[in-house]
């Protein structure tokens, strides 16, 4: 588990996909057949391997900034996993079947945010959507989302370009989501089924 400061450069109100880049890092930084699954969790089919939280300080005296905390399973046995009410978990050890050097992970995760936050400050997240809809573990799902005040259910259609979930309704008309839970994922696609799910809280 670790925290990254940012600064982005980006106004205000185009900060909200900064949890979508972080996840995009993480999930191509332990490869495989991770996924990113909306908002900020990367998971190896419906398992947990890492999760990102992302929390925006805006001083008045001074520009916003950013605090990205991310947390990895490494190397938990299956017996170390943490519980979870949510998605089970799993290890990028249980995945891959052998131990990771946790150094060099954290050195990788943090170069690629490095560049990865340079180009969100250049194009902001709409550079991001092709890469966003390779990983995403939620596409073409039929599911169930909960909203402050509400539930609803659609067909993930993927994000926009301020990283909120699409979701089509049985007519075609889709809404876009910037807030939510994923209750429940009725039908994954047979693409993205694998085997893992877990971050540290």
């Amino acid at each position: 588990m670790f925290s990254y400061l940012a600064r982005p450069r980006r106004a205000l109100a185009e900060l909200g996909p900064l949890s979508l880049v972080a996840g995009l890092v993480v999930c191509e930084a332990v490869g495989g057949l991770a996924r990113l699954r909306w908002p900020n969790d990367v998971v190896f089919g419906e398992r947990k391997v890492a999760g990102v939280l992302v929390e925006l300080v805006t001083p008045t005296d001074g520009p916003a900034f950013a605090v990205i905390g991310i947390g990895i399973n490494a190397n938990f046995s299956p017996s170390e996993l943490p519980e979870t009410d949510r998605l089970a978990a799993t290890s990028l050890l249980i995945e891959g079947g052998s131990e990771v050097d946790r150094v060099a992970l954290l050195e990788t995760v943090a170069a690629s945010l490095d560049a990865a936050l340079t180009e969100f400050d250049a194009h902001g997240f709409a550079g991001f959507l092709p890469r966003y809809a390779a990983a995403d573990a939620l596409a073409g799902s039929a599911l169930t989302l909960r909203l402050a005040d509400a539930v609803v259910t659609g067909q993930a259609a993927g994000v926009d370009a301020a990283g909120r979930l699409l979701l089509r309704s049985a007519d075609g008309a889709e809404e876009s989501y910037a807030a939510g839970e994923v209750e429940r994922v009725l039908d994954p696609p047979s693409t993205h089924q694998s085997s893992s799910d877990a971050t540290p809280s």
